[in-house]
C-alpha cells in the first residue's frame, strides 16, 4: 500500500490509471496442483520475479526501475481485495481434509456465500478507494500540471540531443539518467510550490488521512469475512479431520501468501522445487524429518510477515501524509526485517536439503532453488541456448563436436562464478533499495516528490553488462568453429536475455508486464511481436493517460543498460547478459 501512493501521485504512472480503468478481478489465484512425490501441495507459484510463473521474489517489477517497483503496488493492492478462498478452491478442502459428500456440499455452500458478501463489500471498498485516488491524482495533475510535465520531458529529450551532437557521439547512461534526474526533480519542486500555495498540499494530506482509515476498516472487514468462513468450515470437520486442520491451513498459507515476496528469494517453495529435481523415493523418505520442519518454519515466517503486511497500509499512509520519514523507515526496516526471515528459512532448508541427499540429487535441488529465487540470474543466457542449439545439430563433425563440447565446459564453469556473485550481490542490495523506496514516499506531500531520484545504480547492473560480453565472446568463438550455415541455425537471441533491467525507456516485454496493463500494451503493439518499443512505447504511455516519454536517451531505439531511471540508447544491447 505505501507504494500505490507513489503510483497515484505521478502522472507518468501506469498502474493507478490502470486501476481505474480495469478494477482488480476477484478470481484471481490459481488452485495448486500438487506435488507429486511430496504430498504437499506446491504454492506461491503464481507470479515470482521472474516472469515465468515461479515464485522467485526479486525485489519488484523491473520493466521500469523504481517505477516499475512502484507497479507492484497493483499487484499488493490486489491481493488486499481478493477472497482468501475461491470456488475452486473447495476441491482442496475435499481431498486434504477428507470430506464426505454433504462435508463438501456444506463447504462449497459457505465458500459460495462468502464469495458473495466478499464481493460486494470489496467493490464497495474498491469504488471508494478508486476514488480517492481519482481526485488525488487530479490533485496532482489538474490545473496544466500534466502539460507541463510533457513539456519537460519533450525539452529534457532535445537538451540531450543536442549534448550528445555536441559531444559528437552518445553520452555515457550514467550522465543521461543524472541529467535527467535532476531536471525532472526540478520540475517536481516548482509544481509542488504551486500546489502549497493553492491549497492542493492540504487537500492530498485529508486524502491520504480518508485513505488511511478506508484501508484500515477494510483490513478488519476483510480479515473478519475470512475467520468466519474458516471457522464455519471446521465447525462441520469430525475429530479425525480436525488433526488434519493445522497442516492444511499451512498447506494454504503457502498457497494463498507466498508469491507476495518481493525479494529474491523470499518466494521460494522447496516442496516444488524438489518435485522439479525429481529426486527419488528412497531419498525422498531421508528428508521427511527436515520437509516437515520447514513446513513449520516458514508457516511462522509467512503468518509474521502476512500479519505486518495488513497491518502496515494504514501506517504507511499516516507516515507519508504527516512526512515522516523516520516513522517510514522503521515501518520499512521491520517490513524487510520479516521478508528476510522468510527468505532465511528457504535458503537454510535449502542447504540442508541438498547436504542430506546423495551429490547428484543435491546439486539438482540446489540448481532447482537458485533458478526458482534467481530466475533473473539462472535463466539460460544466449551462450548456453547457443551452445546447446549447436550441439542437437547432427551435421556437426566430431572433431567440431568435441570443440563445441570443450567450449561448453568452460562457458558453464565461467558462467557459474558470474551467477554466483550476482546473486550475492542481488541479495545483499534488494532490501536497502526497498527501503529507500518506501523513505521516498514519505516526502510526496510535502516539499516535492522524491520519485526521480533514484538513489545508487543498481550494482548488479554492470555486473549483468559483464555476463553479456563473456557471453558475447564465447559466441563469437562458436560461431568460428561451424559453418555459416550451422550458425544462422543458432537460436535468435530473446527480448529476455540479459536479465538487465531496461528502465522506462527501453524494451517492453508484455509478458513481464501486470495483468493491468496487457490490454493497452497488446492494443500498442503494432508489429504483435509481443515487446512493446520504439513508438509504441509512446502509444502506450498515450493510451494510459501517461505523457509521452519518448525515447528519452537520444531517441535511439536501444535498450538501456539498466538503470533505473535511465533513458533509451547508451551501447547496443548485448547478445546476452
Amino acid at each position: 500500500m505505501t507504494r500505490i501512493l507513489v503510483s497515484s501521485l505521478a502522472p507518468w504512472l501506469l498502474c493507478t490509471a490502470a486501476l481505474a480503468q480495469n478494477p482488480p478481478a476477484a478470481d484471481s489465484t490459481r488452485p495448486a496442483q500438487g506435488d507429486a512425490q511430496t504430498g504437499r501441495r506446491g504454492g506461491g507459484q503464481d507470479g515470482g520475479a521472474d516472469g515465468q510463473g515461479r515464485g522467485g521474489g526479486g525485489g519488484g517489477n523491473r520493466m521500469f526501475g523504481p517505477m516499475g517497483r512502484s507497479l507492484d503496488s497493483v499487484t499488493e493492492l490486489r491481493e488486499q481485495f481478493q477472497p482468501y478462498v475461491l470456488r475452486r478452491d473447495v476441491p482442496l478442502f475435499r481431498d486434504e481434509l477428507h470430506l464426505s459428500e454433504g462435508q463438501t456440499a456444506i463447504t462449497e455452500t459457505l465458500v459460495h456465500d462468502y464469495e458473495t458478501v466478499f464481493t460486494e463489500a470489496s467493490d464497495a471498498a474498491q469504488a471508494q478507494q478508486r476514488e480517492m485516488m481519482r481526485q488525488m491524482f487530479q490533485g496532482f495533475m489538474g490545473g496544466g500540471n500534466r502539460e507541463k510535465f510533457q513539456e519537460s520531458f519533450q525539452k529534457i529529450q532535445a537538451d540531450l540531443e543536442q549534448m550528445a551532437v555536441e559531444a559528437g557521439g552518445e553520452l555515457p547512461p550514467e550522465m543521461r539518467r543524472q541529467y535527467f534526474r535532476e531536471q525532472m526533480q526540478k520540475v517536481s519542486e516548482t509544481l509542488q510550490k504551486e500546489r502549497e500555495a493553492s491549497g492542493a498540499v492540504d487537500e492530498s494530506r485529508r486524502l491520504a488521512t480518508e485513505m488511511s482509515q478506508a484501508a484500515e476498516k477494510w483490513r478488519k472487514l476483510r480479515t473478519q469475512m475470512e475467520i468466519q468462513l474458516l471457522d464455519g468450515i471446521r465447525g462441520t470437520l469430525t475429530v479425525e479431520q480436525v488433526e488434519r486442520w493445522a497442516a492444511f491451513e499451512r498447506f494454504l498459507r503457502r498457497e494463498k501468501s507466498l508469491s507476495r515476496g518481493r525479494l529474491s528469494g523470499e518466494s521460494v517453495n522447496l516442496f516444488s522445487v524438489i518435485d522439479e529435481a525429481g529426486i527419488s523415493k528412497e531419498s525422498l523418505a531421508k528428508l521427511l524429518t527436515i520437509l516437515d520442519e520447514y513446513e513449520i518454519r516458514l508457516d511462522e515466517a509467512l503468518k509474521h510477515r502476512n500479519e505486518y503486511l495488513g497491518q502496515n497500509e494504514s501506517k504507511a499512509l499516516k507516515a507519508i501524509q504527516e512526512s515522516d520519514a523516520k516513522s517510514m523507515e522503521q515501518l520499512a526496516d521491520r517490513m524487510i526485517d520479516l521478508r528476510n526471515t522468510v527468505r532465511n528459512t528457504n535458503d537454510q532448508f535449502r542447504a540442508a536439503i541438498a547436504a542430506a541427499l546423495p551429490p547428484d540429487e543435491g546439486q539438482r535441488v540446489e540448481k532447482a532453488a537458485l533458478a526458482s529465487a534467481f530466475g533473473r540470474v539462472y535463466r539460460p543466457t544466449q551462450a548456453e541456448r547457443s551452445i546447446k542449439g549447436a550441439l542437437e545439430m547432427e551435421d556437426l563433425t566430431p572433431d567440431v563436436r568435441k570443440a563445441v563440447e570443450e567450449l561448453s565446459l568452460l562457458y558453464g564453469n565461467e558462467i557459474d562464478v558470474m551467477n554466483q556473485r550476482i546473486a550475492q550481490t542481488m541479495r545483499k542490495s534488494e532490501p536497502e533499495r526497498l527501503k529507500q523506496d518506501a523513505i521516498r514516499a514519505s516526502g510526496l506531500l510535502n516539499g516535492g516528490s522524491r520519485f526521480f531520484d533514484g538513489g545508487e545504480e543498481d550494482p548488479t547492473d554492470s555486473l549483468f553488462a559483464k555476463r553479456g560480453e563473456v557471453s558475447e565472446n564465447y559466441i563469437r568463438r562458436l560461431s568460428a568453429l561451424l559453418t555459416p550455415e550451422q550458425v544462422a541455425k543458432l537460436p535468435k537471441a530473446s527480448s529476455r536475455d540479459g536479465g538487465r533491467r531496461n528502465g522506462p525507456f527501453g524494451t517492453w516485454t508484455i509478458a513481464d508486464m501486470p495483468q493491468e496493463s496487457k490490454a493497452a500494451a497488446k492494443a500498442a503493439d503494432k508489429d504483435g511481436n509481443g515487446v512493446i518499443e520504439g513508438d509504441e512505447r509512446r502509444e502506450l504511455m498515450r493510451g494510459m493517460g501517461g505523457p509521452d516519454f519518448g525515447n528519452q536517451g537520444g531517441g535511439r531505439n536501444r535498450e538501456s543498460n539498466g538503470g533505473d531511471q535511465g533513458g533509451a540508447g547508451g551501447r547496443p544491447p548485448a547478445t546476452d547478459g
